[in-house]
């Protein structure tokens, strides 16, 4: 479908300027109008991960997918698997080459313990939640064609306010690792939530989906400045996290809107740059670092300026180097 495919390009773009908006959050003075450049734009990008948790909730929970558990098996094993150990690899050997380069390499222990927490690098814990939502998808299938509409919406508003929870605890309470296999749980609402709304006869109006997206994406920066105030930054990032009371209902308002747009966003380019979207996701941190190496950084000038034509600049190469890696064989496959 257009708008899915449409939905896909835009919240990896979104990914890559929240990537590049952080910088300006944690590396400037708090309060400052540098920190509110970045503290704004990623307020207002952070929508982008649950959105694609919900695509894969529209596609995979689907009306109709006749498919046994083993096929389902399969075709995720060749889709998500090569990915999730090639890049793994690939950013531990990064890691490691960069603290080598600078004199400090970490130790095994320290690259395993990555590992162990779902992080070899800061963005492939989205990979680390996907493979364990991936293998209960089939038993998801089963709930949603067993269950009536209303049902289904009821168990979501359960799960959604069971996941908030957990998030202020986290964040009140935090953790010095988290057993990375139990993420999906908090993140199942939203792929029940992307079935759900694939599948409405209809939806809020624009001015409220509108409204509801611009409510809470200020929301979520003035919260952030203001539990931060108070309790410092890291408890304030709780309103950056992708299942915080002003995320959910902003990631909501925000696939409810592109449902509505049929025109295809990159023409008929569309489906190939849809396709690309997670190479993109996986190799734009290079991009970004690479960026700021040669002082284009999103600290280098003004941020408001800065994220956006880091952001760009990035998704363009990160999007050229997935074309590339997707016509040599055997590489194409861990994209």
């Amino acid at each position: 479908m257009v708008w899915l495919d449409n939905s896909r390009i835009i919240a990896i773009l979104a990914v890559v300027v929240l990537h590049a908006a952080v910088s300006p959050v944690v590396d400037t003075p708090f309060g400052s109008a540098d920190w509110w450049a970045g503290n704004l734009i990623n307020a207002f990008s952070r929508w982008c991960v649950p959105v694609f948790v919900m695509i894969s909730g529209a596609l995979l929970l689907a009306p109709g997918k006749i498919e046994d558990a083993r096929t389902f098996y399969r075709k995720r094993i060749a889709r998500i698997l090569v990915p999730f150990v090639f890049w793994s690899a690939f950013y531990l050997l990064w890691v490691f080459a960069k603290g080598s380069l600078k004199g400090n390499p970490p130790s095994a222990a320290a690259l395993l313990h990555r590992i162990a927490i779902g992080e070899p690098y800061y963005h492939l814990w989205f990979l680390y939640m996907l493979v364990p939502l991936y293998l209960v998808t089939p038993l998801l299938r089963k709930l949603v064609a067993r269950t009536t509409r209303q049902q289904l919406m009821g168990m979501t508003a359960v799960a959604f306010t069971l996941a908030a929870a957990n998030a202020i605890d986290t964040r009140i309470t935090p953790r010095s690792g988290t057993f990375f296999p139990a993420w999906f749980l908090s993140y199942v609402p939203y792929f029940v939530l992307g079935h759900l709304i694939a599948t409405a006869p209809s939806g809020p109006t624009r001015a409220k989906l509108w409204g509801t997206l611009l409510i809470s994406g200020l929301l979520t920066a003035v919260g952030c400045h203001a539990l931060a105030s108070r309790a410092g930054l890291q408890t304030g990032l709780y309103f950056y996290d992708y299942l915080s009371l002003t995320v959910i209902p902003m990631a909501a308002s925000c696939l409810y809107l592109l449902k509505s747009a049929h025109r295809p966003l990159a023409g008929r380019h569309t489906r190939q740059v849809s396709a690309l979207t997670m190479g993109v996701y996986l190799i734009h941190p290079l991009c970004i670092e690479a960026l700021q190496r040669i002082g284009f950084g999103p600290l280098d000038f003004h941020p408001a300026l800065a994220i956006p034509a880091v952001a760009t600049l990035a998704f363009l190469t990160s999007l050229a180097a997935s074309l590339a890696i997707s016509h040599i064989p055997y590489l194409r496959r861990t994209i």
